[in-house]
């Protein structure tokens, strides 16, 4: 794989961490104006330690996918399995380092089924999607 390919697949790391971090704040503010409206902002506070998560659980998958279907498709990555393990083992270093190094959370209570679960979900979502974007790629010119 060139670099540049591993710099993509850096920045589709870091895409899916920003993209399923800023969807948690729709999410709450969903739950707090239409769910439960009327509760002081603690409660809210309290409620996206429990709702945000839930982005990355279930848009985390679906942007690894799109992410890796379209560049495998349509930008020529040269191996398409090499370049979904890249974006997988670049999320992992981007959200460890920042959940580890950068905010203090100790590692053994980040580590649980449910996150395991959807790393496990959002790897098969990757290769899937650079698989499927193999299979369909436009025939060369």
């Amino acid at each position: 794989m060139k670099f540049a390919e591993f710099a993509i697949a850096l920045g589709v790391a870091v895409f899916v961490l920003i993209f399923t971090m800023a969807a948690s704040f729709p999410m709450v503010a969903v739950y707090a104006y239409l769910i439960e409206p009327g509760h002081p902002p603690e409660f809210y506070s309290e409620a996206a330690n429990w709702i945000a998560p839930w982005s990355s659980y279930v848009l985390g998958p679906i942007a690894f996918f799109c992410c890796n279907y379209w560049l495998v498709k349509y930008g020529r990555v040269q191996f398409p399995l090499l370049f979904a393990a890249s974006t997988i083992g670049f999320y992992l270093l981007v959200d460890l380092g920042l959940l580890g190094f950068l905010l203090n959370i100790p590692l053994s209570s980040y580590i649980t089924v449910a996150v395991m679960l959807s790393l496990a979900v959002k790897v098969i979502a990757a290769f899937w999607g650079a698989k499927l974007g193999l299979a369909q790629r436009p025939a060369p010119a």
